[in-house]
């Protein structure tokens, strides 16, 4: 998890992001790149009655604003000790993400980004998304997998085995719902051959999943809970299970999720 790409914005949530990407890059020896996204192709539109001086001027303003933004960035960030680049691009928040995202390993989001799920489920690649004012800068806490036996859980717990092996310890819960799924046993079996030796946690549901997968991750102390993201897109209406909804509606610790 070297490779590791962190939108950037003007949204008060861009120092979390920023802190987070830059502790993860330490901890992993990584490289971090800040894409600052504006699609300005979609906002020159030819119009009647001076439609297309307005949008110019708007274009203009804008990418000055960018540009400000990534001088900004470089000032900052020269003074730390992670390599880094920052990129400008023309395309939109989320077709900019799902471009570079064919060679990144991790992406740094925020729980409260309205492009959230769409970079989620469509950039295949995992995301590591942030509560506001939640910045996850050291990875030494429990980690918390929330274990269902599906594809996206076990996407999730193979692409976070970097953060696994910094866990001070690491749980897996599984809500104990369909006889023939996978148990989390062989999840924890899977992680042994990593060196990673995680507790199993198999109880009955007893309320909301989500709710008990807070309440595990409130108990263990959790900094970080592992997940897969269950979705899909159809006419730019992205459905969420349940539980994806709620936790990424709700949780005051960091997710990290794929797809």
């Amino acid at each position: 998890m070297r490779s590791i790409l962190c939108p950037a914005d003007t949204a008060d949530t861009l120092n979390d992001r920023v802190e987070t990407a830059l502790a993860l890059a330490r901890a992993l020896r990584g490289h971090v790149s800040f894409q600052i996204a504006t699609p300005f192709a979609q906002m020159a539109l030819w119009e009647p009655f001076g439609g297309a001086a307005l949008s110019a001027q708007v274009i203009n303003e804008v990418r000055a604003a960018d540009e400000q933004l990534a001088k900004e960035l470089d000032v900052r960030l020269g003074k730390e000790d992670v390599p880094y680049d920052v990129v400008l691009t023309d395309q939109g928040r989320v077709e900019g993400v799902a471009a570079a995202a064919r060679f990144t390993d991790c992406i740094v989001s925020s729980l409260d980004d309205p492009a959230l799920e769409e970079v989620a489920l469509g950039s295949h690649c995992p995301v590591l998304a942030l509560p506001r004012g939640v910045p996850l800068l050291t990875f030494d806490k429990p980690v918390l997998i929330a274990w269902d036996g599906g594809h996206e859980a076990a996407a999730a717990m193979r692409a976070a085995l970097p953060l696994l092996a910094l866990a001070g310890s690491v749980h897996i819960l599984m809500v104990r719902e369909h006889e023939d799924s996978f148990p989390a046993r062989d999840a924890a079996c899977y992680l042994s051959r990593h060196d990673i030796h995680a507790e199993v946690h198999e109880v009955p549901r007893s309320g909301a999943i989500a709710t008990m997968i807070a309440d595990m991750a409130q108990e263990i102390g959790a900094g970080l809970i592992v997940m897969g993201l269950f979705g899909k897109s159809r006419l730019r209406e992205l459905l969420l299970g349940g539980v994806s909804r709620a936790l990424l509606d709700t949780s005051n610790v960091p997710l990290f999720l794929a797809h």
